[in-house]
C-alpha cells in the first residue's frame, strides 16, 4: 500500500513539473488552445501508464485504488485550465456571433432568420471547440458553459431587437410628423368649411401609408400577432396625436390672430393703405368692420 502510494505521489509530482503540461496550462490563460484535449490526454495517459508499469507487481486492489486516487488528483489539478478554455471558447463564439449578426442585418437579411442562423453557427463553433478540448480520461460536463452562452446570445438578440424596433418606430413617427404637421398647420391657417374634412383625409392617407410600411418592415422580425398589432396601433395613435397637438396649438393662436386682424383692418382703409386719421372718420363703423 505504502509503495503504491509513493509511486502515485511521484507521478503526480512529475506531472506538475512536466513542461508540456506547464506550456498547456499557460496557454490556456490566454485563449483557446488547438487540440487541447488530445495534448492533455496524451500527457495524462503517459503518466498513468508509468504508474501502471511501476505498480504492476503490487496487490491489484491496492494498485487500482491508488491509481484512482492519482486520476482524481490530476484531473482536479488540470480542470481549472479546462474551465479557462471553456470561458475563452464561450467568449470567442459570442464575439463571432455579434460580428456575423451585425453583418447579416447590414446586408438586409431578415432579423429573425439572421438571429437563428447566427446563433446556431455560434453554438456549433462552441460545441466543436468543446469537443476539441475534452480530456479522454475525464467526463466533464460542458452544459453549464453552453447554457451561459445561450443566455448571452438570447440577451444580445433581445437587446438588438428592441433597439431595431425602436429605430423603426422613431423613423415612421418622424415621417408622420413631417407629412402631417406642415399641411395641417397650413389648412388651419386658412380655415374654412373644408378644413376638417381635408385634415381627416390627410390623416387617413398618411396613417395608412405609414402603417403599411411599418407592417412590411416588421415582417422580418416574425413577431407574435399581439406585439405586431400593438405596434401598429401605437403608430396610428401617434398620428392622431400629431393632429390633436397641432389643432390645440392653432387654437391657442386664435385670439392673437383675431387681434392682429382687428388691428390690420382698423388701421388700413378699403384699399389696404395705412389709414390717415382726420377726425371725421366713423369710428363706430370702422370698429364694427374690423371686428367682423
Amino acid at each position: 500500500t505504502v509503495r503504491c502510494e509513493e509511486i502515485a505521489n511521484e507521478k503526480c509530482n512529475d506531472f506538475t513539473q512536466n513542461q508540456d503540461w506547464l506550456h498547456l496550462e499557460e496557454a490556456s490563460q490566454s485563449g483557446p488552445v488547438p487540440a487541447f484535449g488530445r495534448k492533455l490526454s496524451s500527457i495524462l495517459g503517459s503518466c498513468f501508464s508509468e504508474y501502471d508499469a511501476e505498480a504492476i507487481y503490487f496487490d491489484e486492489g491496492v494498485r487500482t485504488a491508488k491509481r484512482k486516487d492519482l486520476e482524481d488528483k490530476l484531473l482536479q489539478l488540470v480542470q481549472p485550465a479546462f474551465h479557462s478554455i471553456l470561458g475563452h471558447l464561450r467568449s470567442e463564439a459570442f464575439e463571432k456571433f455579434k460580428e456575423a449578426f451585425e453583418k447579416a442585418l447590414s446586408a438586409g437579411e431578415g432579423f429573425s432568420d439572421a438571429a437563428c442562423r447566427c446563433k446556431q453557427s455560434a453554438l456549433d463553433v462552441f460545441d466543436k471547440g468543446c469537443a476539441d478540448s475534452m480530456v479522454e480520461q475525464a467526463n466533464w460536463d460542458t452544459s453549464k458553459a453552453r447554457s451561459k452562452l445561450v443566455r448571452d446570445l438570447d440577451e444580445h438578440i433581445d437587446s438588438v431587437r428592441a433597439s431595431k424596433l425602436g429605430e423603426l418606430t422613431s423613423r415612421y413617427e418622424a415621417k408622420l410628423n413631417e407629412a402631417l404637421s406642415g399641411p395641417i398647420e397650413a389648412l388651419l391657417d386658412s380655415a374654412n368649411n373644408e378644413t376638417w374634412p381635408s385634415i381627416r383625409n390627410l390623416l387617413k392617407r398618411e396613417t395608412q401609408s405609414a402603417v403599411s410600411g411599418l407592417a412590411s418592415d416588421l415582417s422580418g422580425f416574425k413577431l407574435d400577432e399581439q406585439t405586431r398589432d400593438k405596434m401598429l396601433a401605437q403608430l396610428e395613435n401617434y398620428a392622431r396625436g400629431v393632429v390633436e397637438a397641432k389643432a390645440k396649438e392653432e387654437a391657442g393662436k386664435v385670439l392673437i390672430r383675431m387681434k392682429d386682424r382687428f388691428t390690420t383692418l382698423f388701421s388700413h382703409d378699403s384699399d389696404s393703405m395705412p389709414r390717415v386719421w382726420t377726425g371725421k372718420e366713423d369710428l363706430k363703423a370702422i370698429t364694427k368692420f374690423a371686428r367682423s
